[in-house]
Formats: structure tokens, C-alpha cells, sequence
């Protein structure tokens, strides 16, 4: 019957249409997009074809995205390229944002920039007031995702945007959970700049992007010999962009709209809770309808995501790059490291059925009874 994959927020599969525009991208031409040849004007035009795509479906203008490797890189860039050129200031952003944007911010903390991270509630959600409560008379952006990939809670992200244009800060969102699972128009948000990555919506690893608001002045993060009207150097990744492109394009006729049903989910959680009654989903909604994180009390999540796996289920302990260390957004969230220990993430993907989530509970319940499974106590003794 093939193997259950829940593990949709840390990659997803590539849709069909997507490594199609892969790999004819690779077959049609290998020029590089900056020659003047026929190879590189046709490389030229797939790029401006997926630019086209993603700001369709992103709600801005073609000229407001530049490509990027990933959501790690275009973190990076939103964050630092408003420092460049030893601009001073101050940034907000969350205790439960993505590493890609704490650790950006700890590292301009480090250079002298202002910085505040605002704490969370056992919600998961940050609290707009505490969002103006940590403004500065310098504060030049806050940084805040729209939905966190490991809770899958959604966060205030209009009314922040309504509150930095307030007070004249930049908005920068965190999009790469949210893309293809909820609508995301950069104007009706009113965000300033906003991240994506490919391997999120159903493209190949490798690629992003990132949507600035014309107006915003951003140095940029990379050096070279000025693609991309010097914004970023570096010879774009055509294929991957073709194939990011193809993905937007399918988002705007509504292929992944089956993730923004909530129903799959809900009958995963009556199922776990049903086996488990002492097992706690985290957060408190709203969430994305695709995401399900599960503390399951007197079980490792390790061990439960390897016997998981042995049959055939692949699920989350925590996100995807955290190492083995206890989720710093449950720890921010006041969980302790005992509870974080023993958490799941399942997320759902476009194409997860009843039958699979059936499947998943058949497993969780073989799991679950096992003598094989080491108490946590036990563990960390």
C-alpha cells in the first residue's frame, strides 16, 4: 500500500506538473541567464515566466520577487539587508519564529543592532499588544511568521501589519509554513517583505523566494556579479525556478486547496486522543488545518517517530533541523523539556486520505501498546 507521509511542513513531495517544468527546463537549454545568446534569453524568459507565477499568487507585482535558495536565505536577507551599509536600529521579532530568523536577529543583536524577542503564552500565539509594548522609537522591522510550522498556530500577522504602518516599521512575515495551506496576499496582509521555499509547495529543494515591497530599500545579501538587477548575485537556479514557478501557478488553480480542509486532521486528533486520553495537542487555535502537534506523557517522540517509521509512517518529532534538541517553540511556549521530548508533528499533505489517517492510527495503537517503548522517566535517568 506504500508508505504514510505526515511530515508535509518539513518537505514536501514534487508535484508531477513541477519536475515536469524541472526537468524540460534542464533539456530545453543549459544557458546561463545573463548571456545574450539564444541558450541564455531562453533561460531569461523561463525565469520571468515564474517570476510572473509566484507574484500572481502571492497578490504583488512581478518586479517585487527575487529568487532565493530557500526561506533560510530569504530570512537572511530580510532581516540583514535592512542593516546593510552600518544602518543602526532596532528589530521586534517572536520567541517562536524559525531559527533561520532568530539567529539572523541574534547575530545582528551581535553587531550592535537593538534587538527584542517577544515571549509567548502556552497558546502559542503572540499577543499584539505585547508586539507594541516591545516597539522602540528605532525599531525599523518586525519580524513575525504567519503560521508556525511545528504548532501550526496561526499568528496575528494583519493586525501586526496594521500596527507597524502605525508607527512607520516594516513588517517582514515568515511564510514559509503557511504557503499553499492558507490564502496569502501580501497586500491584504500588509506586509513589507515576505519569504517562501520551494520544497514547501509540492517544488525542489534549493529555491525560494523573497516579495519586497517596492519602496523598501534592502542591501544585498550576496556579492557578485549583480543577476537579478544586483539585488542578488549568483546564476539562477532555472530549473528550480521553473519548477517554483509551475508550483504558484498550480496554487492559483487551486491544486493544493484540499490541505485548507481541517477535516483529516480533526479525525486524526479524535483518533490519537481516543488511544492516548492523557496525550495534549499544543496550542490553541487557530491553527493550519493541515498540522497536528501531539504530546504523548510517558513516551519519547524520538522513539515513537522510529517505531512510527518501522511501519511505515513518517511523521515529525519536533521540526525537521532540530538535531535532536527539545523544540524551542514548545519550551517558549512554557512546555518544559520533558514535554517537548515527547511531542509529535503530523502535517498533511494535498494528497493524505481517510484511508492513511486510518492507517496512521492502526500504527500509533501497535506503537502505542508496545513493551518496546522506553518510558521518558526512564529515558533521561
Amino acid at each position: 500500500m506504500g508508505d504514510v507521509y505526515l511530515d508535509i511542513n518539513g518537505s514536501t513531495p514534487v508535484h508531477p506538473e513541477a519536475l515536469e517544468a524541472y526537468v524540460s527546463s534542464i533539456r530545453a537549454t543549459c544557458g546561463n541567464a545573463s548571456a545574450s545568446h539564444p541558450a541564455g534569453l531562453e533561460a531569461q524568459a523561463q525565469i520571468a515566466a515564474a517570476r510572473a507565477h509566484v507574484a500572481r499568487g502571492l497578490g504583488c507585482e512581478a518586479d517585487e520577487i527575487w529568487f532565493t535558495s530557500g526561506g533560510t536565505e530569504s530570512n537572511n536577507w530580510a532581516l540583514k539587508g535592512l542593516f546593510g551599509g552600518g544602518r543602526s536600529g532596532h528589530i521586534v521579532t517572536t520567541a517562536i519564529e524559525h531559527k533561520s530568523v532568530l539567529r539572523t536577529a541574534e547575530a545582528l543583536a551581535r553587531s550592535g543592532i537593538g534587538l527584542t524577542v517577544v515571549p509567548v503564552g502556552a497558546s502559542g500565539r503572540v499577543e499584539v499588544e505585547a508586539v507594541e509594548r516591545a516597539l522602540q522609537r528605532d525599531t525599523r522591522v518586525v519580524s513575525l511568521m504567519v503560521a508556525n510550522n511545528e504548532t501550526g498556530v496561526l499568528q496575528p500577522v494583519r493586525e501586526v501589519a496594521r500596527l507597524c504602518r502605525e508607527r512607520g516599521v516594516l513588517l517582514h512575515c515568515d511564510a514559509v509554513a503557511a504557503v499553499g495551506k492558507l490564502s496569502l496576499d501580501v497586500r491584504e496582509i500588509g506586509c513589507d517583505m515576505l519569504s517562501i521555499s520551494g520544497h514547501k509547495l509540492y517544488a525542489p529543494k534549493g529555491c525560494g523566494a523573497l516579495f519586497v515591497r517596492r519602496g523598501v530599500e534592502l542591501a544585498p545579501l550576496i556579492d557578485g556579479c549583480g543577476q537579478q538587477c544586483g539585488m542578488r548575485s549568483g546564476t539562477e537556479n532555472t530549473p528550480a525556478v521553473a519548477a517554483l514557478g509551475v508550483a504558484f501557478e498550480l496554487l492559483v488553480r487551486g491544486a493544493f486547496d484540499a490541505v485548507r480542509s481541517p477535516e483529516l486532521r480533526d479525525r486524526l486528533w479524535e483518533g490519537v486522543h481516543a488511544l492516548e486520553p492523557r496525550a495534549q495537542r499544543n496550542g490553541e487555535g487557530p491553527w493550519l488545518a493541515n498540522t497536528l502537534s501531539v504530546t504523548f506523557p510517558g513516551s519519547l517522540g524520538a522513539e515513537l517517530q522510529r517505531e512510527l517509521g518501522a511501519l511505515g509512517v513518517h511523521c515529525a518529532a519536533g521540526a525537521a533541523a532540530t538535531g535532536g534538541s527539545p523544540s524551542h517553540v514548545l519550551m517558549a511556549m512554557g512546555k518544559g523539556e520533558m514535554h517537548a521530548r515527547s511531542t509529535l508533528r503530523f502535517s498533511l499533505g494535498r494528497s493524505t486520505t481517510r484511508a492513511e489517517i486510518e492507517r496512521t492510527l492502526d500504527a500509533l495503537r501497535a506503537v502505542l501498546s508496545s513493551t518496546s517503548l522506553a518510558p521518558l522517566q526512564e529515558a533521561h535517568a
